[in-house]
């Protein structure tokens, strides 16, 4: 008898946990039988599972959750994965291990396949998001506060000018603190 299994990635349970401590749902979509992916999931405390998918099933499952109003990132490696990475709406390809079709198909590659990355790539794009909604704030407040300088004659066309450029710096030197953000792995 022969016997072949997939392992474990080493830290794939603490990827769930980081995941869930930021109110992250986990869902396990695979191909594999169900007895398998249950085992799994145990593993590393997924509870949410779907098994014995094939590609267009993945799809569905995909399209359901963004239907049920979930904003939906699919992880994967293999060809099976790809139309699942295209259809969510953030796709992550396992890149050292994946297929060139997975990586094609997805929106971001992890070259070094470290799944701790994972709550990284959440963490900063939540520090994205939030970076970009204060800095259309910040914008909309100085456009604002310059016309009714301007209204009142505080500010002719020139220093209006000044004031909108100081504004369009500010915002960029902003969006720029986050090329050296630092989350915990």
């Amino acid at each position: 008898v022969i016997a072949l299994s997939d392992v474990l990635r080493p830290h794939a349970r603490d990827m769930v946990t980081a995941l869930r401590q930021m109110n992250t749902d986990v869902v396990l979509l695979t191909g594999d039988h169900e007895k398998t992916a249950l085992y799994f999931a145990k593993q590393v405390g997924i509870t949410s599972i779907r098994s014995e998918l094939l590609p267009v099933q993945k799809v569905s499952c995909i399209q359901e959750l963004q239907e049920s109003g979930k904003t939906v990132c699919m992880i994967g490696d293999g060809v099976n994965d790809a139309p699942a990475l295209k259809t969510a709406y953030v796709g992550v390809a396992m890149g050292g291990v994946g297929s060139d079709i997975a990586v094609e198909a997805a929106d971001i590659a992890l070259i070094g396949d470290d799944i701790t990355k994972i709550p990284y790539l959440k963490r900063l794009s939540n520090a994205t998001l939030n970076t970009i909604k204060g800095n259309i704030a910040a914008s909309m407040c100085i456009n604002a506060i310059a016309i009714v300088l301007s209204v009142i004659g505080v500010l002719n066309p020139i220093t209006g000018a000044l004031v909108h450029n100081v504004g369009s710096v500010l915002v960029v030197l902003n969006a720029a603190l986050l090329y050296d953000r630092k989350f915990e792995m």
